[in-house]
């Protein structure tokens, strides 16, 4: 089942849906596809039919539209979820209902006007994520997804970008009725890998279908505005990568033309304008030094369209200028939004990792800590998103954790050592 809505105003909405039909018995059928739609509140409010005959064994394409009137749009302030309930007739049996969820908005995205939704602009307050839940593990608990959602969303972010993966059913449910953005990313690797025994294994005979998985799978959520087809592919310099690159957003727009492309791209220099070139929206990682990047690259290609895929903690105000300031840069994604496990010690050890960091086994970069809680660069966004923001912290005397004198310039996903206290141990009327 695939939902869009290609035409959407204040006034109505027209609702286009498309349905594969399979006979799996072995004699001729008369069929009848019924879908009803369901407003939010739980009424009725279109019934769509279609009748035909299918052989055994064979497979029918059926599309058909109708019109909702004075339409509830989906926004992330008002996260309008309307149902699609379909069922099969054959003679007289009628199969199980199918649900399918889903929202009415517009997306629009360009150079001068920026990222609109049902025509308001929206700058993304974005932040990545990994897609563990920390002491629970990697598994997806239907509540944990929900509850880092509520928290992302309680703390100001309207955006997520789904790092490197993409995500559970639950989450994107999540986003849907809670009204979060969301970019859904397929792979960290193609053909070249990034550890011995990565996706690159694989990418060659299961690329097609893992996308097609992902796009059938999670196209009717309102939530998701981009598909991004990679995270810092090793190859992206390379016409072989640009190939490879073209190719794979073909594909997507094959199944899904409702969403741009994006693809995250570290490294940023003029010789990704082939990569890019591929691609309908630019992710930029690491780009910020007070917006120089993004200027230099507007005024040599006025036409593109840039999004801060990853951004430094540290380097947060320079990157919400760079998208306040120009409606060609949609938004800023930091890395990262939620702690997560694995790269260990990278918010406060950096890189290279000299000191042996056993037994931390989490990034401790995030602005909201691996249990849910705030962390202090997280107060300090609040300031830059919202208003009437004041928050105080003070530099310990003594440093909280062990330094990396040797870290490398470029490893810069620390925060600084700030915590909400005042009062220190030995140091009492001082």
């Amino acid at each position: 089942m695939a939902i869009t809505t290609p035409e959407v105003s204040n006034d109505k909405a027209r609702i286009k849906i498309k349905a594969k039909v399979i006979n799996e018995t072995s004699n001729r059928a008369a069929i009848e596809v019924v879908t009803r739609i369901i407003s939010p509140q739980g009424a009725e409010i279109s019934r769509l039919a279609s009748r035909v005959q299918l052989d055994a064994g064979a497979t029918i394409d059926l599309a058909d539209s109708t019109v909702i009137k004075i339409p509830q749009l989906w926004s992330c302030e008002s996260p309008a979820i309307y149902q699609a309930v379909t069922e099969v007739v054959t003679g007289q049996n009628t199969g199980s209902p199918l649900t399918t969820t889903f929202g009415i908005r517009q997306i629009s995205i360009d150079a001068i006007n920026g990222l609109r939704l049902n025509g308001k602009p929206v700058k993304l307050k974005g932040g990545c994520f990994h897609l563990d839940n920390g002491p629970l593990g990697s598994r997806a608990y239907d509540r944990a997804e929900e509850r880092k959602v509520e928290i992302l969303k309680a703390n100001g972010f309207n955006a997520i970008r789904c790092s490197h993966n993409p995500p559970s059913p639950a989450f994107l449910d999540a986003c849907d009725r809670l009204g979060i953005l969301v970019i859904d990313e397929a792979f960290d690797m193609w053909n070249y890998g990034k550890n011995p025994y990565d996706y690159h294994l694989y990418f060659k005979d299961w690329w097609q279908r893992d996308i097609e998985n992902m796009v059938i799978r999670d196209r009717n959520h309102p939530s998701i505005i981009m598909w991004s087809i990679g995270n810092e592919i090793p190859e992206k310099s390379t016409p072989e990568g640009v190939e490879t690159a073209g190719k794979l957003a073909e594909y997507v727009r094959k199944i899904d033309l409702s969403r741009p492309v994006t693809s995250a791209v570290n490294d940023l220099n003029p010789n990704k304008d082939p990569y890019f070139s591929v691609l309908d929206v630019c992710g930029y990682n690491y780009a910020v030094n007070n917006g120089d990047m993004y200027v230099k690259d507007h005024q040599r290609v006025p036409g593109r369209i840039m999004v801060g895929t990853e951004s430094y903690p540290l380097e947060a105000f320079g990157a919400w200028m760079a998208v306040k300031d120009n409606a060609y840069v949609i938004g800023d994604f930091v890395w990262t939004a939620w702690d997560y496990i694995g790269e260990a010690g990278i918010g406060w050890m950096g890189y290279p990792q000299s000191v042996n960091f056993y037994p931390w086994n989490l990034a401790f970069c995030g602005d909201i800590d691996v249990c849910g809680f705030k962390r202090p660069q997280s107060y300090y966004r609040d300031a830059l998103w919202k208003t009437g923001q004041v928050s105080l912290f003070v530099k310990p005397p003594v440093p909280s954790y062990q330094l990396n004198p040797d870290i490398s310039p470029w490893s810069k996903w620390n925060w600084v050592d700030a915590v909400s206290e005042w009062n220190f141990k030995g140091l009492d009327n001082k």
